[in-house]
């Protein structure tokens, strides 16, 4: 017998955005074993999860903001420049550490910019980070001469190569780091602030939380994680593509909208179930490069991607607010005594 106000599987199942990246992630991956054969090879997943680190690092900083309510499309751009700095303060120094203070002082310049523009001068936060998007891309242009800076270090290259297996050990670090902020938001008191400032600012001030501060902080946070990832790719790979970061932005954003995150701020996602989402696109895109497929094919893939995950939560909505509540439970009443 069904219990009343119970609702159907399949609208539990849809309401579930870690269901929905766990069956993304089945899905993938049989795709990817049924028809890539070389996607199982220790040398391919080596190299496939290497490519994630980056994005992975970004994504992280990414969901933490989305939670409190702070989407930043620069990231991508931020990514480059930082590490664009990042080369050429290394070339200028010799000192790795110059460079990487030099890109975290972009990161960090990006970010309060981004942050005093949406809340001191009531730009709309996408617009603002759109402007920085296209700002960042010239200035790295302009600081590289529009072309690539090397950049390398033997034994930052090899430290971030070092592998578990098939499986790289910064990787496992991004994946621990998941787990743990997908617990404090979920658990903890600086989660629930998060969580508030996301949802409802009104509320998140009657509760003291200064929802201003916190989003500030939060597009500093982003801009930061996405310069240190620029760096991180530089130390890798030995130098900086002019190229480089173009289209994280909707790699990243793609799968947090799938983890049920919304552009507008808060969702039920977490960072886990964001970074379960980006492993599925780059096991898809993966599967395009085995299969010698045309580069542009996996950028039409990123966008409707992007357009199914945007479908998808207005679809969480829909069926959330139509869903009937269920019936309180009958509270208890004592025994009725005889006049």
């Amino acid at each position: 017998m069904t219990t009343s106000g119970t609702r159907p599987g399949w609208t539990a199942l849809l309401n579930r955005p870690s269901t929905t990246s766990v069956l993304l992630f089945v899905v993938a991956v049989t795709a990817a074993l049924s028809f890539a054969p070389d996607f199982a090879t220790r040398a391919n997943i080596s190299s496939m999860l290497g490519d994630l680190l980056a994005p992975a690092i970004v994504l992280l900083a990414a969901s933490l903001a989305m939670t409190g309510g702070v989407a930043d499309l620069s990231v991508g751009s931020v990514l480059g420049l930082g590490a664009v700095v990042y080369a050429t303060a290394y070339t200028a120094s010799g000192s790795w550490q110059a460079g990487v203070l030099a890109a975290l002082g972009v990161g960090l310049l990006a970010g309060l910019t981004n942050g005093g523009l949406a809340l001191v001068f009531g730009v709309w936060p996408l617009i603002a980070t759109l402007g920085m998007l296209v700002a960042a891309r010239g200035l790295a242009k302009v600081i590289s001469d529009g072309s690539s800076v090397a950049a390398y270090t033997p034994e930052l290259s090899t430290a971030l190569k070092t592998t578990v297996g098939p499986l790289p050990v910064p990787v496992l670090v991004v994946l621990g780091l998941a787990l743990v902020c997908s617990a404090l938001v979920r658990r903890s008191r600086w989660g629930t602030h998060l969580r508030a400032t996301g949802g409802d600012e009104v509320v998140a001030a009657r509760a003291g939380i200064r929802a201003g501060r916190v989003r500030l902080a939060l597009f500093v946070l982003t801009s930061t994680a996405a310069a240190v990832a620029g760096c991180v790719q530089v130390m890798r790979t030995g130098a900086s593509a002019v190229t480089l970061g173009e289209g994280t932005e909707l790699y990243v954003y793609g799968a947090l909208l799938i983890a049920g995150f919304r552009l507008a701020g808060g969702g039920h996602g977490s960072p886990m179930t964001a970074f379960l989402s980006l492993l599925s696109l780059s096991i898809v895109l993966n599967i395009f490069r085995l299969r010698g497929m045309p580069l542009p094919l996996g950028d039409i893939l990123l966008g409707v991607t992007l357009l199914g995950a945007v479908s998808l939560g207005w679809i969480r909505q829909r069926t959330q607010r139509h869903s009937p509540e269920p019936e309180p439970e009958p509270e208890a009443r004592p025994n009725a005594v005889p006049a």
